[in-house]
């Protein structure tokens, strides 16, 4: 069971914040210690690199968020898209992106990704632990969703990204990759 589990009944906020911290452990894991040529790597022509996955991750992460607490992104507000050399687009999170707009992903270092990363995580939980993530039924206004909707889109996004990311890392190593 997670950190946040206990007996009884589990709200999906609860749920919602223990999967995002087991995604925050691997994360974490997966890009320290990396290279810029590491980050940028793509282990085939039309693959997605590391460093384009767990910015996308991010990216959507932080758009959720954002729709549930109804502030800007912090994509916007930390100025992350100067970081990542990227234009301040709150609504590019890389769907449909091109070969070409894969590879324009190039974080100068896993600190970068894990930096916005950990600042979108950081603001994800504060919300979850609020009042307001008690309201599953409410309409977001951004997507248009249920908030509860939603939350289960935190997780399953996140879980699926974070797996490409551990995959990736693997292959970059040119070996089976496991966080111990």
């Amino acid at each position: 069971m997670g950190a946040r589990a206990r007996a009884g009944h589990m709200k999906i906020n609860e749920f919602t914040a223990d999967a995002l911290d087991r995604v925050h452990v691997f994360m974490e894991l997966a890009f320290t210690g990396l290279t810029p040529e590491q980050l940028w790597y793509r282990p085939a022509v039309e693959a997605n690199s590391i460093a384009w996955v767990g910015w996308h991750l991010t990216r959507g992460l932080d758009r959720r968020v954002s729709d549930m607490d109804g502030g800007e992104q912090t994509w916007i507000t930390g100025r992350w898209y100067e970081k990542f050399g990227l234009p301040p687009n709150p609504t590019d999170y890389g769907i449909g992106h091109t070969s070409e707009q894969v590879d324009g992903v190039r974080p100068p270092d896993s600190a970068t990704v894990l930096g916005y990363y950990d600042a979108v995580y950081r603001r994800s939980l504060a919300f979850l632990e609020s009042p307001a993530a008690d309201d599953h039924d409410r309409v977001l206004e951004g997507s248009g969703n249920k908030l509860g909707v939603e939350m289960v889109g935190m997780v399953a996004g996140n879980m699926q990204h974070v797996g490409q990311v551990g995959y990736i890392r693997g292959l970059i190593e040119g070996r089976r990759w496991y966080p111990r």
